[in-house]
């Protein structure tokens, strides 16, 4: 890899938006290992994000997600992507900056929805009684939260919206002149 390209990329975006494509492709470019925080989390945890979320609450699926993030930073070097909700708050999102390049891939809703709704196993498409969440519904949450978590995610020093490609190969090569870019430039 040439020396000037970041030793860490995280790669963050809503739930839907295709970061664990994304990375894996520009990954593959790069010539880097890719790592997707989420199976990290299972593979340290022993069981589904799903499961955690039923068990032990988001409460404690963020503290297993901190602490294999942080593991993630101190121990291994390549294209990292970031689960939806992993820029929990600022002091998250300056250490992220501080250890490699942060990109937001931005979606819109519409795709959002789209894609969550694919994967009955997001625990956002269930509400508190184990029924699935009206199409309605999941897009009145969804945005709620994708509002809340937007002014984390666009502090990311590069930003790329997946609706602007017509596929995951142009749009990683032009993240990737994008990333480039921004090394040259700062």
């Amino acid at each position: 890899m040439n020396q000037t390209l970041p030793d860490r990329i995280f790669i963050c975006g809503f739930m839907g938006a295709g970061k664990s494509t994304i990375g894996e492709a520009l990954a593959e470019k790069m010539d880097l290992p890719f790592y997707d925080l989420d199976a990290f989390i299972e593979e340290q945890a022993g069981r589904s994000i799903p499961d955690i979320f039923k068990l032990e609450g988001e409460k404690k699926f963020r503290q297993h997600e901190r602490s294999a993030l942080l593991e993630i930073i101190r121990k291994r070097k390549g294209i990292i992507a970031l689960g939806g909700g992993t820029l929990q708050n600022q002091h998250l999102v300056d250490h992220i900056k501080v250890n490699g390049t942060l990109v937001f891939i931005k979606a819109s809703m519409e795709t959002i929805l789209q894609r969550v709704m694919r994967h009955e196993n997001r625990p956002m498409l269930w509400n508190d009684k184990g029924e699935m969440k009206s199409k309605k519904k999941l897009r009145k949450d969804l945005k709620v939260l994708y509002n809340q978590r937007l002014p984390l995610y666009e502090q990311a020093e590069i930003t790329i919206n997946c609706e602007d490609f017509s596929s995951v190969e142009a749009l990683t090569d032009q993240l990737f002149k994008k990333i480039r870019y921004h090394v040259a430039f700062n």
